[in-house]
């Protein structure tokens, strides 16, 4: 399963052109979008994903009418994570114009770390510093979530409230009957884990 990072280490100081527009600047931000669309799922590079202003934001106000729900998720700002897109709107304050790049990670001072192309004066894709100031939200990759190819084992990412297989014996030290749980003993430490998955051996 592809990350954020293989895309960073692919295109990272490249100059990525997917549609020859504008040719007086082919390297936009929307192409390095266009660009992991195309890698990942193989989506024509020259489909328009800016139909209504020609610039980034119709990403986002477009969503449904470019069919994007069967890649991305959209998400709010303040919950985007690695590898989501971030959209922003026309005027601003980091990108007057509105843009497109990958949130990276945040700096907890109003501004994001995010991968683009044609951001901080830079025509090339760079890794910069950018204010969240302006912004729509994020469009979370289905395929960090779930499998392209419906034959591969889904990469879960555990959280609260995962459910998972544990394999082995283990001793149980106590049991709570009302909660259904027991207390299991794994390399000297104890755990209250469901007692509805375990079998006694």
């Amino acid at each position: 399963m592809p990350t954020p990072h293989d895309f960073f280490l692919d295109t990272i100081n490249r100059k990525i052109d997917m549609d020859g527009v504008p040719k007086s600047q082919p390297y936009q931000c929307v192409d390095l979008f266009k660009y992991w669309l195309n890698k990942y799922y193989g989506v024509p590079g020259g489909k328009s994903m800016c139909p209504k202003t020609g610039y980034a934001q119709d990403i986002w106000t477009c969503f449904d009418q470019l069919g994007l729900g069967q890649y991305f998720d959209k998400v709010p700002t303040n919950q985007m994570v690695d590898g989501d897109w971030a959209i922003w709107n026309w005027g601003a304050r980091s990108c007057p114009q509105s843009h497109v790049a990958m949130f990276r990670k945040d700096n907890g001072n109003g501004t994001g770390i995010f991968l683009g192309q044609n951001q901080s004066g830079k025509t090339y894709v760079s890794q910069d510093n950018i204010y969240y100031s302006g912004m729509f939200g994020g469009l979370r990759p289905k395929m960090y979530h779930q499998p392209i190819n419906t034959s591969e084992k889904v990469d879960q990412i555990l959280h609260k409230g995962s459910k998972v297989q544990i394999p082995g014996t283990f001793e149980v030290v106590d049991i709570n009957v009302k909660e259904n749980t027991a207390l299991v003993r794994i390399n000297g430490k104890d755990y209250w884990i469901s007692s509805t998955p375990l079998k006694e051996v």
